[in-house]
């Protein structure tokens, strides 16, 4: 069994294999700061879970490389079509962030908007929210991808 390990490992170390996240940078010292209400609260804890994968680290605003203003965060929840009953039958949810990034010499700002539709359930409104909740977390994975490859390109500045 070993020597099938062995061979394995040989194979994946031969094709150049290495991990997504290479962390031999040292990770960019980030200081998000923002009106406290809860959907902001979610997405700072959602960074604050990814962070190790995207190499960042949050920090005080005296030690950080760059600070992420959020500016304006939201979503919006939209019933659109009806049924033959006029019940709703496709909601909208509309995702909005928009932010700064600053450090001593630059500051850049950016609007991040997706929006997702979804099966509106009105025997469940239970399994509705469940849905909201789902694609929202799938919203903050999305801005955090929008806000690494800007923080990416905004610190090569």
């Amino acid at each position: 069994m070993k020597f099938y390990q062995f061979i394995i490992l040989f194979i994946l170390l031969g094709c150049g294999y290495s991990p997504v996240n290479n962390l031999e940078k040292e990770p960019l010292n980030v200081f998000v700061s923002f009106k406290n209400n809860p959907l902001n609260q979610s997405l700072l804890s959602e960074i604050r879970k990814s962070s190790s994968f995207l190499n960042l680290r949050l920090s005080s605003q005296e030690n950080a490389d760059v600070e992420i203003e959020i500016t304006n965060h939201r979503i919006g929840k939209f019933l659109n079509t009806t049924d033959e009953n006029f019940f709703p039958a496709v909601g909208t949810l509309d995702y909005q962030l928009d932010f700064y990034l600053k450090n001593n010499s630059n500051k850049e700002f950016i609007e991040f908007f997706t929006n997702e539709n979804f099966a509106y359930d009105t025997d469940s409104i239970l399994s509705n929210e469940q849905k909201i909740e789902e694609i929202k977390i799938n919203f903050f994975k999305q801005a955090l991808n929008e806000i690494t490859f800007r923080l990416s390109n905004f610190s090569a500045l």
